[in-house]
């Protein structure tokens, strides 16, 4: 789904690893999906590790981010819609 909004090559695909994320739970109640969104930004020099004292991001990936969460719940929303008729 992803890939339908931002393109192919603003997509990829990471290894599963182990997190420690509480919004497992919601999935145990109702349809979730769950990304990880990229704020680094090697052009502006922002590149250090999350939970560093350097951190920072490019705030670009805000808006991105955000485009994608409205976009997956209108598409899911409507495919969810389709589905019951």
């Amino acid at each position: 789904a992803a890939c339908e909004y931002l393109g192919q090559r603003k997509v990829k695909n990471v290894a599963m690893r182990m997190s420690s994320e509480d919004f497992a739970y919601y999935s145990k109640i109702c349809p979730t999906t769950f990304y990880r969104l990229g704020c680094g930004n090697k052009k502006k020099n922002i590149i250090s590790p999350l939970h560093s004292p350097n951190f920072s991001i490019d705030e670009d990936c805000i808006k991105i981010g955000m485009g994608l969460m409205v976009w997956l719940t209108i598409n899911l929303t409507q495919v969810a819609i389709l589905k019951t008729g």
